[in-house]
C-alpha cells in the first residue's frame, strides 16, 4: 500500500490573526504517535505556497496530501502548485476570512478536525482555468469585484476594522462607477453586449464571505454556472444585495429582467477598458478573460468520508 505524506501549508496572515502556532502545536501532537511522515510550512509571501507545494510534488513519491491551513486564497495557490500531478490531493483547514469554499458541503466542522482530515477519502472535484490561472471556487468581476478591491485600501487606514472598511468600501464603489461594458461570448456560440453591474462565473455557490451569486452550482457537474446581474438603479441594488446574499435573487419578479443565469462550458469576455478580477478571493485587473472547465481537476480531501481501516 502507497504510503500517505502529509503537508500542512499555513498563511500567517489569513484570518484576523497569526495561528500558526496553535496549528503547529495541534498538528505536531495528532503525529506524536503516527508512523506516516508528515511536514509544517509556513509561507512567507504571496504566491509562495505554490512555490512550495509545486517543489514538493517534483522531489517527493507516495500520495501527497496537502492541507492549506488559510482561506480560499491560500487553497487557490495550493492547488495551482499541485494541479497536473496524479499522486497529490488538496483539502483546507478553513482559518481564512470568508471561507467559501467549504460553503460548498453540508456542512464545515469537520475541515476544522485535523485527525479526521488526515484519514479522509477524496473526492474529484471540477476547477475553473481563467486565463491560465486555476480556480476552485469561483471567479467575479464587476461592483462586487471593486469592492473587494477598494476594502483592501481601506484596511490600510490605521484604526480601520475590516467591517469598517467593508462598509467604507461599498460607499465608496456606490458613488464612482458601478457599471462595466463587456462583451460576453458563452460557448463559442452565444453573445451578449452591455453594461453590467456584475459578472459571476462559478464552480462553487458563494463567495465574499457567504454571498449565494451561484445559487445552482454544484463542484462536480461538470458544467460553469455564470450569473451575469445587468445595469441596475441605485435603488434597486438595495434590494438585489439582500436577495444574492440569500440565494434568492433568481426568484424574485421584480429583478427577472436584470438577472442572466446560465449553465456553459466556456466563457470569453472582453472590453475595452481594464475590469477588476475577484479570483478565489484574490484580485487582479485585465481587459479579457477567458474561462473554461477542467472536469474532474484535482482530487479534494473530504472530512466526511473516511478511508476504511
Amino acid at each position: 500500500m502507497t504510503k500517505n505524506k502529509h503537508f500542512f501549508v499555513i498563511n500567517p496572515k489569513a484570518g484576523k490573526t497569526d495561528i500558526s502556532e496553535k496549528i503547529s502545536s495541534d498538528i505536531n501532537k495528532i503525529f506524536e504517535d503516527s508512523p506516516e511522515e508528515y511536514s509544517i510550512y509556513v509561507t512567507k509571501n504571496k504566491n509562495d505556497a505554490t512555490i512550495y507545494t509545486k517543489n514538493v510534488c517534483e522531489s517527493q513519491e507516495g500520495n501527497l496530501r496537502f492541507y492549506a491551513c488559510g482561506g480560499d486564497g491560500t487553497l487557490n495557490e495550493v492547488i495551482n502548485g499541485i494541479i497536473g500531478y496524479e499522486n497529490a490531493s488538496v483539502s483546507v483547514i478553513p482559518y481564512g476570512t470568508g471561507n467559501d469554499f467549504v460553503r460548498n458541503f453540508q456542512s464545515q466542522i469537520g475541515f476544522y478536525d485535523i485527525d479526521k482530515q488526515i484519514k479522509s477519502k477524496l473526492q474529484e472535484v471540477d476547477l475553473l482555468n481563467v486565463n491560465g490561472q486555476y480556480s476552485i471556487n469561483l471567479c467575479n468581476i464587476g461592483f462586487d469585484a471593486k469592492v473587494a478591491e477598494n476594502m483592501v485600501k481601506f484596511k490600510k487606514i490605521p484604526l480601520i476594522s475590516g467591517q469598517g472598511a467593508y462598509t467604507l468600501s461599498v460607499f465608496y464603489s456606490l458613488i464612482n462607477k458601478m457599471c462595466t461594458n463587456l462583451e460576453i461570448e458563452i460557448d463559442d456560440c452565444e453573445i451578449i453586449n452591455g453594461d453590467f453591474l456584475l459578472c459571476v462565473i462559478a464552480n462553487g455557490r458563494s463567495y465574499g464571505g457567504g454571498y449565494l451569486g451561484a445559487p445552482l452550482a454544484e463542484i462536480d457537474d461538470g458544467l460553469i454556472d455564470l450569473c451575469i446581474v445587468r445595469k441596475i438603479s441605485r435603488l434597486k441594488l438595495v434590494n438585489l444585495m439582500k436577495l444574492y446574499k440569500e440565494g434568492r435573487h433568481l426568484e424574485s419578479e421584480e429583478l427577472k429582467d436584470y438577472i442572466i443565469y446560465k449553465k456553459c462550458n466556456s466563457i470569453k469576455i472582453k472590453s475595452k477598458e481594464n475590469f477588476t478580477i475577484c479570483l478565489d478571493g484574490e484580485i487582479t485587473t485585465s481587459n479579457k478573460l477567458n474561462v473554461s472547465l477542467k472536469n474532474k481537476g484535482i482530487k479534494f480531501i473530504t472530512p466526511y468520508k473516511e478511508i476504511d481501516e
